[in-house]
């Protein structure tokens, strides 16, 4: 059990990993996004001096992390781009959290689009993407691999023809139930002939 959990227990110190978590509501959705503050560190060591960043405050250092986010993210749902908004930021010694509030997702979606090329600085990055989305819920790893982008689809096809399936083998086992209880049942127009 340890060896299964400890992964994720570590998350928050793995400066080579970033966790993205998208949960559908039927109001509202919540991207919840949790950071290696190493991983941050690293990121934008890369792209401003050291000292222009020692020289900000704690709400510019705030505002140019949700400003690096929202510039390397992409989210489209069924080819509909979705922006970031409204959110919130919570700096931590080890973590860095984010959430925003996205609109409501459709129940029939098809396709998820994703880019996220935030952190790609840092060498052999990934970003693990999380979703639940109408009781469809599993993950997606976002890395050099597939230059941090990943088409994720939803077949409804699939789902109608798997509901085929279950109503086509429920009305065969009816009908099979009933041809073996009218064999079994005795002939009522039967004449016995005794001699």
């Amino acid at each position: 059990m340890i060896i299964m959990i400890s992964p994720f227990l570590s998350f928050g110190h793995n400066p080579l990993a970033a966790k993205y978590n998208l949960e559908a509501g039927a109001q509202a959705s919540l991207l919840t996004i949790n950071l290696s503050q190493n991983g941050v560190n690293q990121a934008l060591l890369k792209k401003y001096s050291k000292e222009k960043l020692e020289e900000m405050s704690q709400q510019e250092w705030k505002e140019l992390i949700v400003d690096y986010i929202k510039n390397n993210f992409s989210l489209s749902f069924d080819k509909k781009e979705i922006q970031l908004k409204k959110g919130g930021i919570k700096l931590g010694s080890h973590q860095t959290d984010l959430k925003f509030v996205l609109p409501p997702v459709s129940k029939n979606i098809e396709t998820i689009d994703i880019h996220i090329p935030a952190f790609q600085e840092n060498e052999h990055h990934q970003t693990i993407f999380y979703y639940n989305l109408n009781g469809n819920a599993d993950h997606a790893i976002l890395s050099s691999l597939n230059n941090y982008q990943i088409t994720i689809q939803f077949s409804t096809q699939a789902q109608a023809s798997s509901q085929f399936w279950y109503i086509l083998i429920a009305f065969s086992t009816l009908i099979l139930i009933f041809l073996i209880k009218k064999n079994t049942e005795p002939n009522k127009n039967k004449v016995l002939a005794l001699y």
